[in-house]
């Protein structure tokens, strides 16, 4: 079975699909002008707006909502391997704060997996958007229309500029299991490594996707040098299903904390879809006394860095 294809959705859905989802209002310190301000808001699951210097980039959106929020094999679930999971409608728990499409310069994706780039999303986002997208995806991709498709392989680097202002993302492998079969199964998607700069200014991100602190994923990210902002994936998904545990539970996340060492810690995929067994409440406790720096935030929160 061909990956990707194995949690996929089997064809599209009669979703809605607004051209535009209506922002809402989220938290916002009061910035004085002229001070570099990097704003990262949590529209839940992975789904984050990123905004730096007037360039906007949006995380693996997912806009469904309600019970029937997006459409995709259970991982959670007991199956037959050879044959795959049955495909299911998933809940969304916590409402979808919205987002204005209009302030978005580039999608970024970690993968295609449909708790990370769903049917309404799919529907809802122009075709001529610029992606960024793992490189098995890319094909994928291309085939429902999208035209501007940017393949992100592996330790590549991409530069993006408005004025004076620089964001460059680079690949990060990500494993989605521990486990070598399964991770192939599922196969390799990616996170990113982002630096933000304005003259002087400097902050950088590693934002993980689905994966877990394997050896291949801290080689890969070692040398970087230490993370402002750590961004992981939670949620104990799979855990009692036939694929076994294949996004992080908070102990994951201690192990990364503790090979990085970041300034900032920012969970996400968690709590928002039914989908996600492991509250994010254990966190604390895991991290122990490395707690300081710890943003636990609700959707729609958006939380500035300068």
């Amino acid at each position: 079975m061909k990956r990707r294809n194995f949690l996929k959705s089997a064809g599209a859905t009669a979703l809605a699909a607004p051209a535009l989802l209506s922002a809402t209002s989220s938290s916002r310190g009061n910035a004085p002008e002229n001070e570099t301000r990097l704003e990262i808001t949590w529209l839940g699951g992975a789904t984050m707006l990123i905004a730096f210097g007037g360039l906007t980039l949006l995380t693996d959106p997912a806009f469904g909502d309600g019970k029937e929020a997006f459409r995709m094999g259970d991982p959670n679930e007991m199956f037959d391997l050879s044959k795959g999971p049955n495909v299911v409608f998933h809940e969304r728990l916590t409402p979808f704060p919205g987002v204005d499409l209009g302030r978005v310069d580039y999608v970024v994706l970690s993968h295609m997996h449909e708790d990370h780039f769903d049917q309404k999303a799919e529907q809802s986002i122009p075709k001529d958007m610029p992606f960024f997208v793992p490189a098995h995806d890319t094909a994928r991709l291309s085939a429902k229309g999208f035209t501007n498709v940017r393949q992100a392989d592996w330790g590549r680097s991409f530069v993006l500029n408005k004025g004076e202002v620089e964001i460059s993302l680079k690949a990060i492998p990500a494993d989605h299991s521990e486990d070598p079969e399964i991770a192939r199964l599922l196969g390799p998607g990616n996170g990113y490594w982002l630096t933000f700069r304005n003259g002087n200014w400097t902050k950088t991100v590693y934002w993980t996707g689905d994966t877990f602190p394997t050896p291949r994923v801290l080689d890969a990210v070692r040398p970087l040098g230490t993370p402002d902002i750590f961004i992981p994936h939670m949620g104990g998904v799979g855990t009692t299903g036939a694929l076994g545990q294949i996004s992080m539970s908070a102990h994951h996340v201690a192990d990364f904390v503790e090979a990085l060492k970041p300034r900032k810690v920012l969970p996400l995929h968690h709590s928002t879809f039914a989908l996600y067994l492991e509250p994010v409440a254990g966190l604390p406790a895991a991290l122990e006394d490395k707690t300081h720096g710890l943003d636990l935030v609700s959707e729609g929160t958006c939380l500035g860095y300068s």
